[in-house]
Parts: structure tokens; C-alpha cells; sequence
């Protein structure tokens, strides 16, 4: 039975409700607050458990790209092997765009700027081969296209490395990919592929990949600029991967590019007026400097597609810098952890790949498993850095 409203019982209870609501209260109101700490979630692994099936497209032949092209002097047959070998263990399918010439270039189909006289030739015929490639993109009316030099290297995860980067991009654009295009396409240049790139100093959102095993530590890359100071300060630099808008970049080891950015780069570049190596042209246009409409970019910290030098004499790096550098180089990639160059004999061979080091770091170990589905790798998340104020 129910205590009466008037009984003794009734009102102690009414008692205890109204003394337990005032401490609720007041100890809400009242008690001193935590200072506001950057979120650390915990660690996700990007394993099948743990995939996007709108990323999926990312575990193709073309990377989640609708192309990818290749661009080398048809000559150099030392160069097209071994990217080709290197596409061919890691599952990459690439289409080649011949390298042009300096014979090949006439003064007046140059844009306003570029004077074959006074430029070394050999960089405006750089430039003419990737104003070819990015014609081929718009021939084929290709939604999105990777494009990379025949000196390019990655990681052997390049496919796990490329899902997160795609995760951080939607994240920093609030933008759904689809299940054809898992990058979007809201979008002009990913430069996946540099020796460096720079985050808007108006930018104050990233994407942080805490403890990256594909992560160079600080004194093996070659790379400089990057993410904001402030960043660096809250995540180390040593260890992890930025994604950010960026607003310059340079070297052109690998970009992609959607069908407006190919546009937009070939109106510029080709139409308008370019008085500076391709990849400073492109930086330029990233940055919306030297009176160019700013592209929208977005880059990876460190890149995630870096150059190859073979080992031997080394004069055969560059065909743009033409020398008689006779000196030896050990065959070396710079940024790439688990090179997939240096370690095709061991992949052909059936042996674990190793860090081109062949050394461990806290967040990276030395060799990785034979089969990769059970190299686990980070799951990042966005930052804010206005939300630590």
C-alpha cells in the first residue's frame, strides 16, 4: 500500500527528493572544470572490420582514381621497368605518356612567358608532358586521374595509406564520397606525390594520423614547409601524418587531379601565361599567386608518393637536369618507409618487406607481415585548432 499524502513517510520521501535534486544542482553549477583537452581517441585499425565499403574502390588497380598515367621519355626503358614492376607487385595498373623532346617544342605554341631562349628546354618540355597528360585526362572524360613521373615510389600500403587519406579529405570537406569516386570529386589537386607542401595560414582545421608505421622519422626525409607550427606543437611531428588544405606544394612526383582541376590547370598553364618550372606553376595556382585563380588542394604530410634514385652513377636520376655526375649513390627512396621499389626482390621471393632502414622505430617496425591485410594501420581523426582555446 502506497504511503497517504499527509503521512509522516510521504513527506520524508518528498524530503530526500528535494535534498537529492539541490546537490544535483549545485554540484553541477559548482564544481571546478577539467581544462579543454585535444581528443585522443582510441586506436582503429583499418582492417577489413573496420573499412567504408564507399571506400572500397580504393583497393583497385587505379587506386580509387578512374586512371592513372605515367609520363617518362619512351627511351628511358630502365625507368619504365622498374615502375612497371613496382605497379605489378602492388596491384597498380598505369598507362605511359611519352616524355617530349626539347626538338619537339616550337616557340610559338609556348605560353606568354616560357621563351626557349632564355629558359633551360628542357623544363618547358616537362611542362608539355604534363599539359599532354592532363589532355588525355579531358579525352577521356575521366572524373578523377592520378598522375606520376617515372621516378615515382611508394609505400607497399600505398592502399591503406591512400583509405585514410581519403577519410581525412571527406572529413575536412564535410563532402560523401560515392561509390565510384571514394575521393569525391569537389576537388582540383590531391598532391599525394611532392618534396613539399604548405597548409593555409588561414587554416585552422587538419587531419591527424597519430603514430603512422609508414612514417619517416624527422632525420630520413627530405621534405620541408609542411603543417602549421602550432599543429607540430600538439601532435610530433616525428611520428605523424597531416592532412590539411594546401596552399602550396612542389615537385610533382604524383598529383591528382578531377576533370575541373585538369581544366583549370591546362586554362592557366597552357592558355594563359607561365614563366616558372611546372610544379612552381602549379603551387602558384594553388595558392592563388602571380594573379592566378586559387585552385582548391589538398595535400598529405609527409607525401605519400616520393622519387626513386637508383643505385649507381648519378647522372641517370634527372632527364630535365642533364650533368656528368659520375659520382656512386646507394639506390635509396626518399620518404617512403617500405619502399616498393627496394623491396621487389624480397616480394618476388616471397620474403617479409622491410623498412629501407632496416631499422625499428616506436611507431614502425622493421619488417612487415607477408600478408598486409594483418599490417595494422592507424585510424585518424579531425582536429580543430581553435576548439584548445
Amino acid at each position: 500500500m502506497l504511503p497517504q499524502a499527509s503521512s509522516p513517510v510521504y513527506r520524508a520521501i518528498q524530503f530526500a527528493i528535494v535534498v537529492c535534486g539541490a546537490y544535483f544542482v549545485f554540484a553541477l553549477l559548482f564544481s571546478p572544470s577539467e581544462p579543454q583537452k585535444w581528443p585522443r581517441p582510441s586506436l582503429h585499425l583499418s582492417k577489413d572490420g573496420f573499412r567504408d565499403p564507399k571506400l572500397e574502390h580504393i583497393q583497385n588497380d587505379t587506386l580509387g582514381f578512374e586512371h592513372i598515367y605515367a609520363i617518362g621519355l619512351k627511351e628511358r626503358t630502365d625507368k619504365r621497368d622498374f615502375l612497371n614492376l613496382a605497379a605489378s607487385v602492388t596491384g597498380i595498373k598505369v598507362q605511359w605518356v611519352d616524355g617530349v623532346h626539347i626538338d619537339e617544342l616550337e616557340q610559338k605554341a609556348l605560353p606568354v612567358g616560357y621563351n626557349l631562349s632564355t629558359m633551360v628546354p628542357s623544363i618547358i618540355a616537362c611542362w608539355r608532358a604534363h599539359m599532354n597528360a592532363l589532355n588525355r585526362v579531358l579525352e577521356n572524360s575521366y572524373s578523377t586521374a592520378l598522375i606520376m613521373e617515372d621516378d615515382a615510389d611508394w609505400d607497399l600500403n600505398i592502399k591503406s595509406q591512400l583509405t585514410e587519406f581519403a577519410r581525412g579529405l571527406h572529413a575536412l570537406k564535410a563532402n560523401a564520397s560515392t561509390d565510384n569516386a571514394p575521393y569525391g570529386t569537389a576537388w582540383d589537386v590531391l598532391w599525394i606525390g611532392g618534396c613539399s607542401s604548405t597548409a593555409g595560414v588561414n587554416e585552422t582545421e587538419f587531419y591527424v594520423i597519430p603514430n603512422d608505421p609508414t612514417v619517416p622519422s624527422f632525420s630520413r626525409r627530405h621534405t620541408w614547409s609542411g603543417p602549421k607550427d602550432r599543429w607540430v606543437e600538439m601532435y610530433p611531428e616525428e611520428s605523424t601524418r597531416f592532412v590539411y588544405k594546401a596552399e602550396r606544394g612542389c615537385c610533382t612526383f604524383g598529383y591528382a587531379v578531377t576533370q575541373r582541376g585538369a581544366r583549370k590547370i591546362l586554362a592557366a598553364l597552357s592558355l594563359d601565361h607561365v614563366d616558372v618550372p611546372v610544379d612552381i606553376a602549379m603551387a602558384e595556382l594553388c595558392g592563388g599567386e602571380n594573379g592566378r585563380d586559387r585552385l582548391e588542394c589538398y595535400a598529405p604530410y609527409p607525401n605519400i608518393v616520393g622519387t626513386f634514385r637508383q643505385g649507381g652513377p648519378a647522372y641517370r636520376n634527372s632527364d630535365i637536369v642533364s650533368n656528368d655526375d659520375q659520382s656512386l649513390q646507394v639506390a635509396h627512396s626518399e620518404n617512403m618507409v617500405y619502399s616498393s621499389r627496394l623491396n621487389i626482390h624480397r616480394v618476388l621471393a616471397g620474403k617479409p618487406a622491410l623498412s629501407q632502414w632496416e631499422e625499428e622505430a616506436p611507431w614502425s617496425p622493421k619488417e612487415l607481415p607477408e600478408n598486409l591485410e594483418e599490417f595494422p594501420y592507424p585510424r585518424g581523426y579531425l582536429v580543430n585548432e581553435l576548439d584548445g582555446e
